[in-house]
């Protein structure tokens, strides 16, 4: 009669495929975990910051923004004093080749808030071999965009608390009541000016005063302009005779500059005029008559 608390193979074999199978689960759940093929090759490559940007483990790898591997691990390491990250990066063999040693990586984020990433960039030198690291450049990312966005709010506090306190033309035209108001006169007066040119435009273009006959009538405007031009000579004929005037070589001018030339002149007309009033009066004592 047998056991039957005796140990027969059947259950022996069952519990160790269940412990088997357990241990494949574990090791499967892992490496899908870990976002890495099971049954396909991998090259390692790794790359050394001291900012990752939080980059984490599992996030992906890629070329031109293709999938091409994973971030396996990441540890600390120092050199020459400093604290540095180390990145492995597992390749997937099929895209390894497109990674050469000259290639440059960066850390990257999908989108504004997403999940960090790295993308390579390719060289032209030979593909990268397990255990080589790649050259990193730093993108400053959102704490760039954060530090421009806290400076652009400086500048805007900074301009607000001018306008409050009165600095500058801005912040006078605010808080002075009357420079406002001299601003506001100017403005409405400005505004009047221009509708007094708009409409003095207007009349111009289609109105019946001497003004637009002269932008628009080419005859009167070819006989003004003739006009104008005769006015122009005659101003400077009488420019030219007042020259004369002013000049003492003339007899005009000697007139005009001379006070005893003037008097002897007025003089001898005077005699003369006297002369033939008398010859008017007595024309017998200048003229005698003989009959032969």
């Amino acid at each position: 009669m047998k056991n039957p608390n005796a140990l027969n193979w059947g259950d022996l074999k069952t519990g160790i495929f269940f412990i088997v199978g357990i241990g494949f689960a574990a090791w499967l759940g892992l490496a899908i975990g870990k976002n890495t093929s099971l049954f396909s090759s991998v090259t390692t490559v790794n790359i050394l910051s001291n900012d990752v940007q939080g980059l984490a483990e599992n996030n992906f790898v890629s070329v031109s923004g293709k999938k091409i591997g994973t971030v396996s691990k990441m540890n600390f390491v120092r050199r020459n004093d400093s604290l540095f990250v180390v990145a492995e990066l597992k390749l997937k063999e099929e895209f390894a080749p497109l990674v050469t040693k000259d290639a440059t990586a960066s850390i990257k984020s999908l989108g504004v808030l997403g999940d960090k990433y790295v993308d390579i960039t390719t060289g032209k030198g030979a593909p990268v071999t397990n255990g080589d690291f790649l050259a990193l450049t730093t993108e400053n990312g959102m704490a760039s965009l954060t530090g421009s966005a806290s400076k652009a709010f400086d500048k805007i506090n900074e301009l607000l608390d001018n306008l409050n306190s009165g600095k500058g033309m801005a912040g006078k035209i605010l808080t002075d009541e009357k420079m406002g108001a001299e601003l506001s006169e100017t403005i409405t007066s400005l505004k009047t000016t221009s509708n007094e040119l708009a409409t003095l435009s207007k009349k111009a273009s289609s109105g019946d005063g001497l003004l637009p006959k002269l932008l628009n009538d080419k005859a009167m405007a070819k006989s003004t302009t003739e006009t104008i031009e005769r006015l122009n000579k005659a101003a400077a004929k009488t420019e030219l005779l007042m020259a004369k005037l002013n000049n003492d070589k003339g007899t005009l001018g000697q007139l005009s500059s001379n006070p005893l030339l003037y008097n002897n002149l007025t003089q001898t007309l005077s005699s003369l005029d006297s002369l033939l009033t008398d010859l008017k009066a007595h024309p017998k004592r200048y003229v005698k008559f003989s009959v032969f």
